[in-house]
């Protein structure tokens, strides 16, 4: 799946050429010898760590103590590893101690997640031909939702209630990079323990979805030597000059889209379509449009923001988002728009299908892959990210109100199935019948695909469906 979500041009693509195709609003100063070589230097180093600080601030949220972990890192590249461990370790507890009114009770939570990572790991690492050794992610995923179900039911009025709960809640969040780890275990240059919980919600931000994956893939981007790091830790400044640049262009495209022009958000339609009352045709389609433009803006600047701290940290990861307007296909723009995510679906349920089911059947093979990855993975992620609506209207209600985003996946998997197995003839040339034209049409899927994109579960699968059809002027 990562080969057929590739994010490389595709040959007989036309490409721009000229002064346009050279033109960067962001010069490539990491290509320039003379700032290379003063990154690599005391007074460099300090100049950056000044200016990436300088940009942390515009977003005022805990950037000193960034700044001091990625400084410690800087100047002692030897060491980065284990400091990752103690920044991520350090972060979690500062963070927990300013904003939670029970910190140490969070802290122990958040500890015992930890050993129990720790746990599974050692067991993989001493067991490896073992029932859990040979399949430590289906042993992680189904005791992860059987602990879920055990919560669902666990008596409401009980002494112990809250502390289920939390548990849950916080092993939620830490549950896929606990998987990261686990995948690590049989790599025959595998880190320890101590090094993989560097990778735990690691200091530079994610969300429950672990941006740069985990120690194997920050073995492989890790700069080797001062060039490096220099080089690196420039292209960390230019990504985080993007993410700003970027940020105030989103607030002036809300404050235009839904205070100046009054489009409605998609919830709002819905609710007003839900209750007789539907906008025009129009209108559905300026929300829509707005909600997908709003969306695509908005992950940008979260992932550049993220991705930029960790190239600061020496590590070279690939951006989250990346042109996903320019994408061809319907496979190609899921692995643009939210490449840590997809790489998380194929790592945790594509691959293990692929390589084990219908090998003597190659087209049915891909296809339950990627069901397996873009359906059930993909809804089984947001299904147990989104504990609220199981903590409050129980499991049997939560799933039955999943309707939705389970339609949504079903579709999903199946545009990248068809994506991929599709014959294609020759490519098109010319930019219009051969760029513009197909990137249009994906756009457009995934614009009309995000009718049932939401996994709030206000309103059933018949709304969006009604809301779907007013779009081209159908009243049901």
């Amino acid at each position: 799946m990562s080969v057929a979500l590739g994010s490389t041009p595709e040959p007989g693509v036309p490409q721009f050429s000229g002064r346009l195709a050279s033109f960067r609003l962001i010069p490539r100063i990491e290509t320039y010898p003379k700032i290379v070589a003063f990154s690599q230097t005391i007074a460099g180093k300090l100049v950056l760590l000044a200016l990436f600080g300088l940009g942390l601030s515009y977003y005022g949220d805990d950037w000193q103590l960034t700044i001091a972990c990625l400084a410690l890192i800087a100047f002692l590249p030897a060491h980065r590893r284990m400091l990752l461990t103690f920044c991520t370790l350090l972060c979690a507890f500062v963070f927990q101690w300013k904003n939670s009114s029970h910190p140490l009770y969070f802290i122990v939570i958040i500890s015992l997640v930890c050993v129990l990572g720790g746990l599974l790991f050692w067991s993989a690492v001493l067991r490896p031909r073992s029932w859990f050794g040979r399949r430590p992610i289906l042993f992680l995923l189904c005791g992860y939702a059987a602990f879920v179900v055990f919560a669902s039911y666990f008596p409401r009025g009980s002494r112990y209630y809250q502390l289920i709960w939390d548990f849950t809640y916080i092993l939620t969040t830490y549950v896929w990079f606990i998987g990261y780890s686990l995948l690590d275990s049989n790599a025959p240059d595998r880190d320890d323990f101590g090094l993989q919980l560097g990778t735990y919600r690691p200091f530079w931000g994610s969300t429950n979805t672990p941006f740069v994956k985990g120690a194997g893939y920050l073995r492989r981007i890790e700069a080797r030597d001062a060039e490096q790091l220099a080089v690196t830790q420039l292209k960390g400044l230019k990504l985080l000059v993007w993410s700003i640049l970027l940020s105030p262009f989103l607030d002036a495209f809300n404050r235009c889209i839904y205070v100046s022009l009054r489009f409605h958000t998609i919830p709002n339609a819905l609710y007003l379509s839900a209750n007789h009352r539907p906008l025009p045709w129009y209108a559905c389609w300026a929300s829509l449009i707005a909600q997908f433009f709003y969306q695509i803006i908005s992950l940008s600047v979260l992932g550049h923001r993220i991705v930029a701290c960790c190239r600061m940290a020496g590590f070279n990861a690939l951006r989250n988002t990346y042109r996903p307007l320019s994408s061809r296909t319907v496979a190609e723009f899921f692995n643009r728009y939210f490449f840590y995510f997809k790489e998380l679906l194929v790592d945790f349920f594509f691959y293990p299908t692929f390589l084990r089911y219908f090998k003597k059947h190659r087209k049915l093979r891909l296809i339950a892959a990627i069901f397996a990855a873009a359906c059930f993975g993909n809804a089984f992620f947001h299904f147990a990210r989104d504990l609220d609506f199981i903590q409050n209207l129980g499991l049997a209600r939560a799933l039955a109100g999943y309707q939705v985003y389970l339609f949504y996946c079903a579709v999903l998997a199946a545009a990248i199935s068809i994506s991929q197995l599709r014959h294609r003839g020759p490519a098109q040339t010319g930019f219009i019948r051969g760029q513009l034209w197909p990137s249009f049409l994906v756009a457009l899927f995934y614009c009309l695909l995000d009718v049932f994109g939401s996994s709030d579960r206000s309103f059933p699968l018949t709304e969006h469906f009604r809301f779907f059809a007013q779009l081209f002027h159908f009243n049901l």
